[in-house]
C-alpha cells in the first residue's frame, strides 16, 4: 500500500532537518517534544524508512532521509505557492480575468473601473474581448468569458442570463464643419437628417424607433445608414471627408480632444435624454463570478453610481 502524504508531518520533517534537535524543532512547531517525536516516528512508520539516526547527543538524516527531505522541501514549497495563489485569487490580486465589452462600454464606467482595478491588482492578468453582442453572447455561453458589458438586446428576456443595467449613454449626431446642413441660412432641422447618409457602429434595436420619431420618419422607414464600422477613428476620419452624418455616443467624442473638429447637429433642439443607448452587465444566471470578475463588476457599478 502506498504511503499517504501529510503536509503537517512533512513540515515537522523540515523543522527537524533544520534544527537537528528535537527540543528546538518541537518548540518551533508549538508542540511538546513527546508529541513532536511521535509525529516523526509516525512518518517513518508510514514510509517504512528510517529518516533520522538519533542518539542521546545528535540527530542526523540517514541517506534515504536526505533524499526524502529534499523531496519534502520541494513539495512544501509548492504547497506554499499554492496557498499564496489561493489567497491572491480569493482577494482578486492574482490569476486571470476574461470578459467582453462592446465599443460603447469602453467609454462608460468601465474605463475608470479598469484603471482602478489595475491599480489595486497589478499582478492580475486581463483578457478583454471587444466585439458586438452576438459574438459576446456566444463566448459567454461557451464560458470563454465570465461576463460582458454591452446592450443586451433580446437577452433581457432570456432567463439563462442575469442582466444588471447601467446608466444609458447619450447619443448625438456629428458632421464636418463644411457640411451642407451647416452652410444653409437656417439651423438644420431634424427632418433634414434622413436625407444624408449616416455612419455608425452597429445600433441596438431600442434606438431605431426613437430615432424615427425624433427625425419625423415613418414607423417602418429604413434608417439611412450607409457605413457601419467597429473602428471609431475610421468613422471619424470618413465623416470629416464626406457628407455622412456620424451617429455615436457623446462620451466618446467628449473624451477625445482631437475630435473637436466634429460639429454636433440638432443641439440643443433635441434634449439629450431622448437619444441614448442602453447598456448592461450580462452574465450567466447559474454561474458564480470569480473573485477578480466580481471585483471588476463591483467597481463598474460603483463608477456608474458616481457618474
Amino acid at each position: 500500500m502506498k504511503a499517504s502524504i501529510n503536509l503537517k508531518q512533512l513540515r515537522h520533517l523540515e523543522l527537524l532537518a533544520e534544527e537537528l534537535n528535537f527540543s528546538r524543532a518541537a518548540e518551533r512547531a508549538n508542540l511538546s517534544q513527546t508529541a513532536f517525536s511521535r509525529s516523526i516516528q509516525a512518518l517513518e512508520t508510514e514510509f517504512g524508512i528510517r529518516i533520522f539516526d538519533r542518539d542521546t547527543r545528535s540527530v542526523r538524516p540517514t541517506p534515504a532521509g536526505r533524499y526524502l527531505i529534499a523531496r519534502a522541501l520541494t513539495l512544501l514549497g509548492r504547497a506554499r505557492d499554492l496557498a499564496d495563489d489561493i489567497y491572491y485569487l480569493s482577494n482578486a490580486e492574482r490569476g486571470e480575468l476574461n470578459f467582453g465589452v462592446s465599443l460603447l462600454a469602453t467609454d462608460g464606467p468601465l474605463r475608470q473601473a479598469l484603471i482602478e482595478l489595475k491599480e489595486q491588482c497589478p499582478l492580475l492578468k486581463l483578457h478583454i474581448e471587444a466585439s458586438q453582442t452576438p459574438n459576446l453572447q456566444t463566448h459567454l455561453e461557451q464560458e470563454r468569458i465570465e461576463f460582458f458589458v454591452a446592450f443586451p438586446g433580446d437577452l433581457q428576456e432570456d432567463e439563462r442570463f442575469e442582466i444588471t443595467w447601467l446608466p444609458s449613454e447619450p447619443v448625438s449626431m456629428y458632421c464636418r464643419p463644411e457640411h451642407p446642413l451647416l452652410l444653409q441660412n437656417i439651423p438644420p432641422s431634424p427632418t433634414q437628417i434622413p436625407a444624408y447618409p449616416w455612419s455608425a457602429v452597429a445600433l441596438d434595436k431600442s434606438l431605431s424607433p426613437r430615432l424615427r420619431s425624433i427625425l419625423g420618419m415613418k414607423p417602418n422607414q429604413a434608417l439611412p445608414i450607409a457605413l457601419t464600422c467597429d473602428n471609431l477613428q475610421l468613422l471619424h476620419d470618413l465623416t470629416l471627408h464626406s457628407d455622412n452624418i456620424l451617429l455615436t455616443w457623446k462620451s466618446w467624442v467628449d473624451s477625445k480632444n482631437e475630435l473637436v473638429n466634429l460639429v454636433p447637429l440638432l443641439e440643443p433642439q433635441i434634449p439629450e435624454t431622448t437619444m441614448n443607448i442602453e447598456c448592461a452587465i450580462v452574465q450567466l444566471a447559474d454561474r458564480s463570478l470569480s473573485p477578480p470578475a466580481q471585483r471588476l463588476v463591483d467597481l463598474i457599478l460603483l463608477h456608474a453610481d458616481l457618474s
